[in-house]
């Protein structure tokens, strides 16, 4: 189903500039809305905005499986047309696929994903039978370069090439190119930046791209934090990024000089890469299942099949056991969270019902949202409403404003006065590990602010002076639905992702506050399983040591 975020301000987009016939240089949607925006994916807006309007959410969930699928399939091509047998491609390819699952979302980077292995291809097939179809990179690169903004990646992925072609022909390695392909690769390589160039903002957007205050590890604490899309890839956070790895390194060094150089210099780039962000490693996991099968099929030749029928069969065995573990621990808990192939909107994840809330009651302006919410809200209450902010936001002082406000900070509520916010439209827990914002107890029990409105994982509370004494006389909740709906969203989240570890202990604690033990007591076990170490409650572990001997009787 529908779940990425930042599909409604690409929604959004996409609508304004088919309607309005312009594109969009500040930030329209939002209440800094003076400041510099450039929509580097203004074409996928149309298309997705395109889609939408054709088979509304069903169709941008086939449209995403279909661009996942055509990925897939370029990448199975380019791995046998370098010689890899089936037998491999098919062993290893579903595995690394798995691993990109995080990237599976309604975002323009999917164009990036498909571009990434078309080049491979293309590349690849210059480097063993040398042609001017090359040639095709460059109006590629114009298209990727509307499209989205890794389009950036093309000239590391031809440089890769450019330098990996040139080293093999110094040390003779077949297939050998000569001096001329090479130079032809080169002048491809250069055409590649004008070409990237020719987008309606020029050379706003790489200027963008490369001083952008949220570039992973240089994005601050706060960014790398709450921005998922800048964060740092660690072990905890990405271990099959390092098992790969380590995989990889492996094969290329049981390989020695057969492994070509370009092979070796993208790998080594894209590892590179993603140890910076973990939204880079889905490149490095596409570029291993391309280009991985033939080096092991190279091993097996070398080191396996040499040897005895009964050795070859152990070790074959041994390897397809190994296999069904990460099969195991990838693929089934995905299909148990999303199933097969499940279209439309996931409707409890956004604030569907909140927003029809607010259009319909004409709720005081403005508004005050949760980050991840910007954009549906922006997709559905534009003109009449601003958000406060949303995904398209990486500047560090409107996330440091942002996040004062969300984690209810001392002063947060003189920051909804400076920007007049009267209504406030948030989400119960948050998306990454299921904990409520502290946000909602700071309103829970405010003399300013009355809570209008609670459903399963949406609350909207207005100020108590904007709003006519006889209407919230109607309107007004009982606090105790705070709980309710933290309750409620926590359970979903689980269920959709059993890691979110505090969405656990925010269901324990409720439980917990009403002296349901037996209840509680599961819930509490699971938040100390899925807690990152270090990261488990304290006060969760200390009622797990007194409830544990009483749930034993």
């Amino acid at each position: 189903r529908v779940h990425d975020f930042d599909l409604f301000w690409q929604l959004q987009s996409g609508k304004y500039l088919w309607q309005s016939g312009t594109f969009i240089y500040h930030d329209l949607f939002s209440l800094a809305a003076e400041a510099p925006r450039w929509e580097h994916c203004w074409l996928h807006d149309l298309i997705v905005y395109g889609v939408y309007n054709l088979a509304g959410y069903a169709g941008i969930s086939l449209w995403k499986g279909l661009l996942l699928t055509i990925t897939a399939g370029l990448l199975a091509v380019v791995a046998r047309r370098r010689g890899a047998s089936w037998t491999i491609i098919l062993s290893c390819a579903p595995i690394l696929w798995l691993m990109t699952r995080l990237g599976w979302a309604e975002r323009p980077q999917l164009w990036s994903y498909l571009f990434f292995a078309l080049f491979l291809l293309i590349l690849e097939e210059y480097r063993q039978r040398p042609t001017r179809l090359v040639w095709l990179l460059v109006p590629l690169a114009i298209l990727w370069a509307n499209l989205h903004a890794g389009s950036i990646l093309a000239f590391p992925l031809v440089l890769a090439y450019v330098a990996g072609v040139g080293f093999d022909i110094v040390r003779q390695r077949p297939p050998t190119l000569t001096g001329r392909d090479w130079r032809r690769l080169l002048l491809v390589f250069t055409a590649l930046i004008p070409a990237s160039l020719l987008t309606p903002y020029g050379l706003s957007t790489l200027r963008a791209l490369l001083t952008s205050s949220s570039l992973g590890v240089d994005s601050g604490e706060l960014m790398q934090l709450y921005n998922m899309d800048w964060a740092p890839t660690t072990y905890v956070a990405m271990p099959w990024f390092f098992y790969a790895l380590a995989v990889v390194v492996a094969v290329c060094l049981l390989n020695g000089r057969r492994a070509a150089a370009s092979d070796l210099f993208l790998l080594g780039g894209l590892a590179f890469m993603g140890f910076k962000l973990v939204r880079h490693t889905p490149f490095f996991f596409f570029a291993v299942a391309a280009l991985l099968p033939l080096l092991i099929d190279n091993v097996y030749r070398q080191w396996v099949g040499p040897r005895s029928s009964v050795t070859r069969g152990i070790i074959v065995a041994t390897a397809l056991a190994l296999l069904l573990y990460p099969y195991a621990r990838l693929a089934l808990p995905e299909l148990k969270a999303s199933g097969w192939f499940d279209r439309g909107l996931r409707v409890w994840h956004f604030p569907v019902a909140a927003a029809d809330f607010v259009r319909s009651e004409k709720l005081p302006g403005n508004l005050w949202n949760t980050y991840d919410w910007g954009g549906y809200l922006m997709w559905t209450l534009y003109p009449d409403y601003r958000v406060f902010w949303d995904g398209r936001q990486d500047s560090k002082e409107m996330f440091t404003a942002g996040l004062a406000v969300m984690r209810g900070d001392p002063g947060w509520e003189a920051l909804l006065d400076r920007y007049q916010v009267r209504t406030v439209v948030t989400k119960a827990c948050t998306v990454d590990t299921g904990e409520h914002y502290p946000l909602l107890d700071r309103l829970q029990g405010n003399p300013d602010w009355a809570l209008v409105f609670a459903d399963v994982s949406a609350l909207i509370f207005v100020r108590r002076t904007d709003v006519p004494a006889e209407w919230l006389q109607q309107q007004e909740l009982p606090a105790a639905r705070i709980d309710d709906t933290i309750l409620s969203e926590a359970g979903l989240l689980v269920k959709a992702g059993p890691g979110r570890y505090m969405a656990w202990w925010e269901m324990a604690r409720f439980h917990l506050a009403r002296n349901d033990y037996r209840r509680a007591f599961p819930l509490l076990e699971r938040h100390l399983q899925t807690a990152p170490p270090g990261r488990q409650v304290a006060e969760a572990e200390n009622y797990y040591r007194i409830l544990y001997p009483l749930m034993q009787r």
